[in-house]
């Protein structure tokens, strides 16, 4: 038994390490690493159904140790997937407490089974031989599985389950721990956006040069498809630059009477733009 169990477990270790360094999307990966879960624990399966335990000490070994070792992780993967697959979209504070909820359920699984919590945690084993040897008379109750592989008297003894699902927990817990550290970290991120864009940045060219970018927007339907009045659109703009204008109707009848170009700013914008232009062509044929 030993060598077949130490191959199984080093095949799901090394399948796991690759799926998490290679996907990095948790639903995908909770899937991945599920899908390969159903072939091994149908092995496993097999494998226990046909061999003769030589000790009961060799049995509780397997249901108290190694099975649970296995399903803990089958279990965590599940419940990775239903937390992401639930995850409300929305403001970094509806993440939160979404997932607040799931440590709530995590401590109240705790609650409803602290004895077993205590038997598995302080090392005891005095009812070692109730809980993890198989008894093929009883029943295991629906309740106690989260799949089918659990109601099999051949291949459970309903408490393996139970000390696979506290350790799970126990790495569902740091996980979801860890989400809630990142959640933090995004929320600065965001709250450093929101902070960005609240700082007016400072128009530094003239005032008769915005006053001509703003005519120019207006006539050409740029914003709200030109569903604005000039008015809210300077407003808007002498708003987001820092600048007041004053009287942009005498300043475009300014522009108006120049002689020569009357769009002076706009062609100079597009000479600038078209030299850039040139200079990053000539930079790329250097190289």
């Amino acid at each position: 038994m030993e060598k077949f169990i130490n191959l199984q477990l080093d095949e799901i270790e090394k399948q796991i390490i690759k799926i998490e360094r290679d996907e990095k999307n948790e639903i995908t990966k909770s899937t991945q690493i599920l899908t390969f879960f159903e072939s091994k624990l149908e092995d496993l399966k097999s494998f226990i159904i046909q061999y003769d335990f030589k000790t009961e000490v060799e049995e509780i070994l397997f249901f108290k140790e190694i099975k649970p070792k296995i399903i803990s992780k089958l279990i965590y993967y599940i419940s990775v997937y239903k937390i992401e697959m639930n995850r409300p979209k929305g403001s970094c504070s509806t993440v939160e407490t979404y997932l607040l909820n799931e440590l709530d359920r995590l401590k109240h699984y705790f609650e409803r089974n602290i004895e077993m919590y205590h038997y598995y945690r302080t090392g005891c084993t005095h009812f070692d031989k109730i809980y993890f040897l198989r008894n093929r008379d009883s029943d295991i109750p629906v309740n106690i599985a989260c799949f089918y592989f659990e109601r099999d008297v051949r291949f459970s003894t309903g408490y393996d389950y139970k000390i696979a699902k506290i350790m799970a927990n126990d790495l569902l817990e740091l996980y979801i721990k860890s989400q809630l550290v990142k959640l933090k970290e995004d929320t600065v991120t965001e709250h450093e956006i929101h902070t960005m864009f609240k700082t007016r940045e400072t128009w530094t060219a003239s005032k008769t040069d915005l006053a001509e970018l703003i005519y120019a927007l207006d006539t050409s339907k740029c914003i709200n498809h030109g569903n604005i009045k000039l008015k809210a659109l300077t407003s808007y703009l002498e708003d987001v630059f820092n600048v007041s204008i004053g009287d942009i109707y005498r300043i475009y009848l300014e522009i108006r009477d120049r002689k020569g170009s009357r769009t002076q700013f706009l062609d100079c914008l597009k000479d600038n733009l078209t030299e850039r232009m040139i200079e990053a062509d000539s930079d790329n044929k250097k190289k």
